[in-house]
């Protein structure tokens, strides 16, 4: 029969319900993949899917010839599944009438004679999935590889669901972050799909060995994932799909780093009783792997088929490791040209912020030097009079924002070209720090309202001058271009160890293409006329708040605007 039109294979049923449950974004939809799949998989009479409460196990789901026991509660310890759970392994019981782990009245009602019990997150159990026989009976191998490779494929769901419940917790109390992200992932998957070779390599290893299903996979210590197939038989994997990792041969060569290849499993010593060629059901497999120059293990290039092909052969061999370096060294280019493109962009903006610098500060230190200027020609034509006080006092002025000046352009030049602000943490009273901040101001500005609350534990760790610095900058941007008719109030707060201080004040809105650009340095509002300074304040006040873990949002409408820097901080013991 030609390959490329043979009907589906218990391979398939079993690899779309793997990448299935690898995808689920809901518990209730790897239950139900579980549900659906794991009869016709296993061969079994009945399949529960049972969840660890406490010291109970739940049975939330069920597909079986007979009511089991769904919806019902019991003590893990005395249920089978509690007990692997419990023991993290696999439970196999041929007869239950003889196996004193099984509680003998629960079951009498039901049709069950024989079962297997396998753990979902066997490291840390927190399900179980059951399946069930209406006669006494030992199940194969092959059966309970095909549970438990259910059970990783939850395991791998559960992960993936709780990251993404916890990154979406955090981006929304926070803002987006990641590592080994979904992100990288598709990115991965997009940097093979630009690779114009890919296809064509797939092409030729299907025609070359005759077999029905090739990749290009992703392949990390925790996940298995497609970025490119060729599937004329219909296996059932799509690009993005992942398998358990557990349950493949490219998670030994990540180890070992060396081709994978048999040409008939069943007649192959070292793979014939291997966990993965039963589960799928394969014959033939070639697998070699994919490794980047500088070394790092990237993924491999693979070739399976449910039936025996010629593919151990130094031909075959060859082809394919060349296939993997040409492959690499694409990934490679990419990265070159990704990394070149990023030097080539921040060169850009070091020489546009070198211009910026040398204009915006030229600008701006000349009022202060002419200033001081007038002021000493004054004195010495003058000499000491009643008016020298004033005089020296406007001097002082004068100095201590060109001092300012200067303290922004060196934060400038830290943030920008040294790697970010540094901080210098210590245990002090948050609260005083603020209101020493609301003080200055107020002096400053005695025509402005400045209201101040403050809900904050008696000691926190944090750089006190630097979250002074940034409170400081978005206070007097607020009184700079907010409403003077309109009282400005700073904000602060603990709750869950994430710090929050709001500053909001009163005015017009900022127009939404402006929101964007407000934490560019050499960016100046369009304030009040007469406003001086070199548009630094709001982009060190959020380099301040980088530093600290967090960052800073704006809202505006037409009758407030308010700035909010959220972090994450931790907590200091509280002073005796």
């Amino acid at each position: 029969m030609d390959q490329r039109t043979r009907s589906s294979t218990p391979f398939a049923t079993l690899t779309r319900s793997l990448a299935k449950i690898s995808r689920a974004r809901s518990f209730d939809e790897i239950v139900d993949t579980i549900r659906t799949s794991a009869r016709s998989l296993i061969g079994c009479e009945g399949v529960a899917v049972i969840l660890k409460e406490g010291d109970l196990c739940h049975y939330v789901e069920e597909d079986a010839i007979g009511p089991l026991w769904k919806g019902q509660k019991f003590p893990a310890s005395i249920c089978i599944s509690g007990w692997s759970m419990a023991n993290r392994e696999t439970a196999v019981v041929p007869d239950i009438s003889t196996d004193a782990r099984i509680p003998h009245a629960l079951y009498s009602e039901t049709f069950v004679k024989a079962l297997a019990m396998a753990p979902v997150r066997r490291e840390d159990p927190i399900a179980a999935i059951g399946a069930y026989w209406s006669q006494t009976y030992t199940p194969d191998d092959w059966e309970i590889e095909t549970l438990e490779a259910l059970a990783d494929a939850a395991t791998t769901a559960l992960q993936n669901l709780e990251a993404h419940v916890s990154l979406a917790r955090h981006m929304a109390a926070l803002f987006s972050s990641t590592s080994g992200s979904p992100e990288e992932f598709a990115l991965d998957v997009s940097r093979v799909s630009a690779i114009a070779a890919v296809p064509t390599i797939l092409d030729v290893v299907l025609r070359m060995t005759g077999m029905g299903f090739a990749a290009v996979a992703r392949v990390t210590e925790a996940r298995w994932i497609a970025c490119q197939v060729l599937d004329p038989i219909g296996f059932g994997l799509k690009p993005g799909d992942e398998l358990p990792i557990e349950s493949t041969l490219c998670n030994e060569i990540r180890g070992h780093r060396q081709t994978i290849v048999f040409d008939d499993a069943a007649d192959d010593p070292q793979y014939r009783d291997h966990h993965t060629p039963r589960i799928y059901g394969l014959r033939s497999y070639i697998s070699e792997p994919i490794i980047l120059a500088n070394g790092t293990f990237w993924g491999t290039l693979c070739a399976i088929d449910p039936n025996p092909a010629k593919v151990k052969n130094p031909e075959v061999l060859g082809a394919f490791k060349l296939f993997a370096e040409l492959i690499a060294y694409h990934l490679d280019a990419e990265t070159r040209l990704r990394s070149a493109q990023a030097s080539l962009e921040r060169e850009r903006e070091l020489a546009e912020l070198r211009e910026q610098f040398i204009a915006v500060l030229g600008h701006d230190l000349r009022n202060p030097i002419a200033a001081i200027d007038a002021g000493t020609a004054r004195l010495l034509k003058e000499g000491w009079t009643e008016r020298s006080p004033l005089i020296l006092k406007l001097m002082k002025t004068s100095v201590t924002r060109m001092a300012g000046l200067v303290d922004n352009v060196m934060d400038l030049a830290r943030a920008r070209m040294g790697g970010g602000i540094s901080l210098t943490m210590t245990d002090a009273d948050l609260a005083d720090t603020l209101q020493h901040v609301v003080d200055e101001l107020r002096v400053a500005h005695p025509e402005r309202e400045i209201s101040a609350i403050f809900d904050l534990p008696r000691s926190l760790t944090v750089d006190h001058l630097r979250i002074a610095q940034m409170a400081s900058n978005l206070l007097f941007n607020a009184v700079t271009h907010g409403a003077s008719a309109t009282p400005v109030l700073i904000r602060a707060h603990l709750r869950d160890q994430v710090l929050e201080i709001s500053v909001t004040n009163g005015g017009s809105a900022i127009p939404t293409g402006q929101i964007s650009k407000l934490f560019l340095p050499f960016k100046r509002g369009e304030g009040r006329p007469g406003v001086q300074g070199l548009g630094l304040g709001l982009y060190i006040a959020s380099e301040i708040a980088k530093a600290h873990g967090g960052m800073i949002d704006v809202s505006s409408d037409e009758q407030e605007t308010c700035f909010t820097f959220r972090g994450i901080l931790k907590q200091a013991e509280p002073i005796a």
